[in-house]
């Protein structure tokens, strides 16, 4: 990627969160799918993943993914579960009702503010607080 709309004389791109008033009607969003949706290249070049990199919000979750642990955490048969388990999740559940939530909630928040989230592809319905000891979803 690119790496100029992040210095931006004017408007550099910026890893951000939903707003204030927006999270306060239960949505949020994560920082890093928005980025992808406010870089103006991501339309014309896409979105590029490395698979091969193992990131982790916590040390335990790290040593989850590392290397050496590769084979136990992504093995033959893992990986064939796992893509049933998918494939059984999707046929049972369905996105309209998360979707649909979503919506109203944020063209409440957009009529109410008269600001507008692009980023509407990633955003849950769910509300994080910090808490003493980190996150807690509400």
């Amino acid at each position: 990627m690119d790496a100029r709309p992040f210095y931006h004389d004017v408007h550099p791109l910026r890893f951000r969160g939903v707003p204030d008033s927006l999270a306060e009607h239960h949505v949020e969003g994560s920082e890093c799918c928005l980025i992808h949706v406010d870089n103006p290249q991501s339309k014309t070049q896409g979105v590029w993943l490395n698979p091969t990199v193992r990131v982790g919000y916590s040390g335990a979750a790290y040593e989850q993914v590392l290397p050496h642990v590769y084979n136990m955490w992504l093995g033959p048969f893992r990986v064939f579960f796992k893509l049933w388990e998918n494939r059984i999740r999707r046929w049972f559940t369905s996105p309209w009702l998360k979707e649909r939530v979503l919506s109203r909630r944020t063209a409440g928040w957009s009529r109410d503010s008269g600001d507008v989230e692009q980023g509407g592809l990633c955003l849950v319905n769910e509300m994080q607080v910090l808490v003493a000891n980190g996150w807690a979803h509400v």
